[in-house]
């Protein structure tokens, strides 16, 4: 697995600004073959930032306003150690039908999320819009099973995932 971080120049990335074609230009950058069952998920956490998780590294070439890309394998994280994690979801539940969570209950739904793979210890959240609405939430945990974090990584977490949503950033929290 690998993690691309592609700077995009705005002005140049027309069009991609809608989570469908943003989807389409990343799953073509990955894997040319739309038949093919690779993982990819991916995630605009700013205008000018791409972040893509793939089976494969990407062609960043062919995503539209691409200008640099850093590629690295995917990181492992150990039980025990504190992260700072972020992700784009749209927290929903299935209550005959899939139905948008109330901002009270997002705290229990991470949790369950996280369930095995994180201890939380924080989250913030900003709403982003959407519908149903996306929320980029951020915090801490502590890793409790590494093997079950990799998992959450590769798979994503909520619904979405085709259209830049569930891609669980991880990364060591600095030492104070």
């Amino acid at each position: 697995m690998y993690l691309a971080r592609i700077n995009l120049d705005p002005a140049r990335s027309s069009g991609m600004d809608q989570w469908a074609a943003m989807g389409q230009a990343v799953r073509r950058a990955v894997d040319p073959d739309p038949a093919s069952e690779a993982r990819v998920l991916w995630a605009r956490t700013s205008p000018s930032t791409l972040v893509i998780s793939s089976d494969t590294a990407p062609a960043w070439g062919k995503v539209p306003g691409a200008t640099s890309a850093a590629i690295h394998p995917l990181s492992r994280h150990p039980e025990g150690e504190s992260v700072r994690w972020e992700l784009i979801s749209a927290p929903t539940a299935r209550r005959g039908k899939r139905v948008p969570l109330a901002e009270d209950e997002f705290e229990d739904w991470l949790s369950g999320k996280f369930a095995g793979a994180l201890d939380l210890a924080s989250a913030k959240w900003k709403r982003l819009g959407g519908r149903p609405a996306r929320y980029h939430f951020t915090g801490e945990a502590v890793v409790r099973d590494s093997d079950a974090l990799q998992e959450l990584c590769l798979n994503g977490i909520g619904a979405g995932t085709a259209t830049g949503a569930g891609l669980l950033l991880v990364s060591p929290l600095a030492p104070q």
